[in-house]
């Protein structure tokens, strides 16, 4: 297992990306190019990167702060929906993670305690690594991140897709999207784009966000990562940066990227004074229809939360969860695991449910107050 500062962990990822794109087919904020730009943008100077590996059959990123060594989590905040173990496609999964555990647990000075998530909640990595830290005798709970919302599709054709929604989400479409087909009116031309090119990334970008600033969402905690993703997603032929305009005013923007035949819906805004066009649901399906058509996508994934809107355009939902695993050999841990379990306890008696909410001991994730 190495502990690695930043430029160290930089420098690893650049020169062996295989294992990082490799996990990139199934998670995208598993590949090199992700990891890269998350560990330039949102990682401290400061941080400890902390890297188990088994003899080329599998890895984890994970990571600790100075104010609490004895503590770490993986390499993830709320810009990504997915943590994954690099697994190798040849290796035994349990195996493999069974090793990276054993690294983590017999670590000397002890952890305390350590936090995974989000994670597949029916993936059989995520088993394996509860059952790893058990085999330990660690404390481990469960606990619920968010949903995730998805639509299997392939094959499927746009007029069948737009056929099976609502009757309310359909009606709004055949409404509002005839205003964007009808040419000049008062306030100009209305027109959908999207913009997957490098010439045209960065007027798309400053479109995005003049929305994104006019919108109801809060300002970006770290303002130059959703705009360098952009950057990336165009030079890689990721990027659909979709833009409703009236005129020369961009009214709704929705980045969505598409990688090994998914696409995923990443950020996305409109303008509320121009509320009543409904030009975000009119953009989406324009975005649905070219990933159905052109890119002929097998999925497409709303990534993170159970917003209802997001109902309306999937077909299939799943759990994201996160494990924490308390280590009771040290004083620090054991309280921290009967902080957990009594957490939980208290979720039981409430009465049933998905897995207990987000842990109140865990470590904080970048961006959010700890």
């Amino acid at each position: 297992m190495q502990i690695l500062t930043k430029p160290a962990i930089l420098k690893l990822i650049r020169e062996h990306p295989e294992p990082f794109d490799a996990a990139g087919s199934a998670n995208p904020f598993a590949c090199s190019q992700w990891q890269l730009h998350f560990v330039e943008e949102v990682a401290g100077d400061d941080w400890a990167f902390v890297v188990p590996q088994h003899e080329g059959e599998g890895l984890m990123l994970l990571y600790s702060e100075p104010r609490s060594p004895d503590r770490c989590r993986a390499l993830t905040n709320y810009y990504a929906s997915l943590f994954s173990p690099l697994i190798g496609p040849a290796a035994n999964p349990d195996a493999a993670i069974g090793a990276l555990v054993d690294q983590l647990a017999l670590r000397r000075p002890r952890y305390t305690a350590i936090d995974l998530a989000p994670l597949d909640a029916e993936a059989a990595e995520t088993r394996a690594l509860h059952h790893a830290f058990a085999r330990h005798g660690w404390y481990v709970k469960r606990y619920f991140c968010f949903g995730n919302w998805y639509l299997p599709c392939a094959g499927l054709s746009f007029r069948k897709y737009m056929e099976t929604r609502e009757s309310r989400l359909l009606n709004t479409w055949t409404r509002k999207s005839r205003r964007f087909a009808t040419g000049p009116g008062a306030h100009g031309d209305a027109r959908l784009e999207i913009v997957s090119a490098t010439g045209d990334v960065d007027r798309a970008i400053a479109a995005f966000e003049r929305v994104y600033a006019k919108s109801w969402k809060p300002p970006e905690p770290y303002p130059s990562f959703v705009p360098g993703w952009a950057r990336i997603c165009a030079r890689n032929g990721w990027l659909r940066l979709g833009l409703a305009w009236l005129g020369d005013v961009p009214i709704a923007a929705q980045l969505w990227f598409t990688m090994n035949r998914r696409a995923y819906i990443f950020k996305l805004a409109y303008d509320e004074a121009y509320a009543t066009w409904s030009a975000g649901t009119v953009l989406t399906a324009h975005l649905v229809r070219h990933s159905l058509e052109q890119d002929r996508v097998v999925e497409i994934d709303y990534l993170t939360g159970d917003d209802a809107y997001k109902r309306s355009w999937m077909t299939q939902r799943r759990d994201r969860i996160g494990l924490i695993a308390c280590n009771p050999r040290t004083p620090r841990g054991l309280m921290l695991a009967a902080w957990e379990w009594a957490g939980a306890l208290r979720h039981r008696l409430r009465g049933p449910g998905r897995a207990s909410p987000r842990p109140q001991a865990g470590p904080a994730r970048p961006g959010q107050p700890g």
